[in-house]
């Protein structure tokens, strides 16, 4: 993989010195540019137009779906993989709605990486192997389908994301019912059925899950 260009886009600075040293070492790519925020990665994207982008993701940094699915529109041909410790397949596959063509967890080894940058670089899509092995093939088939994504907005409902972006903010039950003319009961309901879909388990997770996947802001999402 030595003519693969990568764009390395992570926070924090010795992180990303070590993903460097061991994507160049014991991956074989060359690493072109880095980033640390999602304006750095906008303008060294257009200076060195990578292959790929290896991205972990951070909303402090801007860096998560709303930015993937911005960079795929811009940029189709770069392809994007990106990383965070979620393990949830809904997470991942509202990251691959977005354009994402890989993800990778954060608790895998080098060498689920090296398959990653491999596969994408061939034109397959790719989700780490302790993901995909939980998962059914025909529900894996249609994550890794490149063609026909649909937008994160598909994957939740309009009153599903509406309710979604309330919660994060901090809204009660109540609170969401009377600004959306339900009923409390629906309202729990609601958020009953979000936590069953996004395979979170507690409100608190529910609202990491919104926050990380750049669905709220930090100025938005109530402190926990």
């Amino acid at each position: 993989m030595d003519s693969l260009h990568l764009l390395l886009a992570h926070e924090l600075t010795l992180p990303r010195a070590a993903l460097r040293s061991l994507l160049e070492s014991e991956v074989g790519v060359m690493v072109v540019a880095e980033a640390d925020t999602a304006d750095r990665l906008q303008e060294q994207l257009h200076a060195h137009r990578p292959d790929l982008i290896l991205m972990t993701l951070s909303q402090r940094a801007g860096f998560g779906s709303s930015l993937i699915e911005s960079l795929q529109r811009q940029n189709p041909k770069t392809k994007i993989i990106a990383i965070s410790p979620h393990d949830e397949l809904s997470f991942v596959r509202l990251l691959m709605a977005a354009g994402a063509a890989g993800y990778v967890s954060e608790r895998s080894p080098a060498a689920e990486l090296r398959n990653a940058l491999r596969e994408v670089a061939h034109g397959h899509a790719y989700i780490d192997s302790s993901i995909a092995d939980r998962a059914d093939p025909a529900t894996l088939g249609k994550l890794k389908k490149s063609e026909g994504r649909q937008k994160p907005s598909a994957f939740l409902s309009k009153r599903e994301t509406e309710v979604l972006r309330m919660l994060a903010q901090g809204f009660t039950n109540q609170q969401v019912a009377d600004a959306l003319t339900l009923s409390v009961k629906t309202a729990e309901t609601y958020r009953v059925r979000l936590t069953r879909k996004l395979g979170v388990k507690s409100r608190s997770e529910l609202f990491r899950y919104a926050f990380e996947v750049g669905m709220v802001g930090p100025d938005q999402l109530l402190a926990q």
